[in-house]
């Protein structure tokens, strides 16, 4: 199959929690900005983050929907040629954006792709068209990641794809075997924190799938006490 690289690039306490009042340490900090440096070196086409995720980026803002609508079926393509695109998730249809262009961060202005099913509302796509906001539609009733993939590849030229977080969308495109190479930056910090998202998480619906093991290429030591680790998952189709 034709698909992207893809890279899961994450930030982890310890106990590999990826978000928590352990965020807020001076060790994060610093370490944060090395975490950046190393994205930055990986020179991606996109990111891609999952619901909950672009919900926080995005201040919980809600689509304003209309009644009636009409969209034509299948994919929407506003801009195949951007520099960078920021892919969300979202099979629900729960995001609200301003426009298609999404300045995350500091990170640069990127053209936003939604990944939903066919069984996303036709409202919520006549509302991301009115707004410039690409779709793509992988899977009748869930999420089929291959199918995701394989659409960004053919229809925005992607040949690099960094996935960024939540937990969910990091386990949903590795257990599918959409993930190539694990870049995991270890804070050596903890909190303890109970009900903090984790590195890897089961979305409820999912059946239990078989474990997912890696090949460890590369341990480097980074700013005070943290580990720059990659892994090359062994699943990987």
């Amino acid at each position: 199959m034709k698909r992207p690289y893809v890279i899961c690039h994450i930030l982890s306490s310890l106990d590999g929690k990826i978000n928590g009042p352990f965020m807020g340490t001076e060790t994060v900090a610093e370490l944060s900005r090395e975490y950046g440096a190393i994205r930055s070196q990986m020179q991606g086409d996109a990111w891609l983050y999952g619901t909950t995720t672009t919900k926080e980026f995005t201040g919980f803002a809600k689509p304003v929907l209309e009644e009636k609508n009409q969209v034509p079926e299948g994919d929407f393509v506003a801009d195949d040629r951007a520099e960078m695109y920021y892919v969300s998730l979202d099979t629900e249809g729960e995001i609200g954006w301003q426009s298609g262009t999404f300045d995350n961060r500091g990170r640069g202005k990127a053209h936003v792709i939604e990944i939903l099913t066919e069984a996303t509302s036709a409202a919520y796509k006549a509302y991301l068209r009115r707004r410039g906001v690409s779709y793509i539609l992988a899977g009748k009733d869930e999420l089929d990641c291959r199918l995701a993939m394989e659409k960004l590849y053919e229809l925005f030229h992607i040949e690099k794809l960094l996935i960024c977080g939540g937990g969910m969308a990091n386990w949903s495109f590795l257990q599918a075997g959409m993930v190539d190479e694990l870049s995991l930056v270890l804070a050596p910090v903890t909190d303890g924190g109970k009900g903090a998202a984790a590195l890897f998480t089961q979305l409820p619906s999912q059946k239990e799938e078989s474990p997912v093991e890696f090949t460890l290429e590369k341990a480097e030591k980074i700013g005070d006490g943290g580990l720059h680790l990659k892994y090359l998952a062994k699943n990987a189709l």
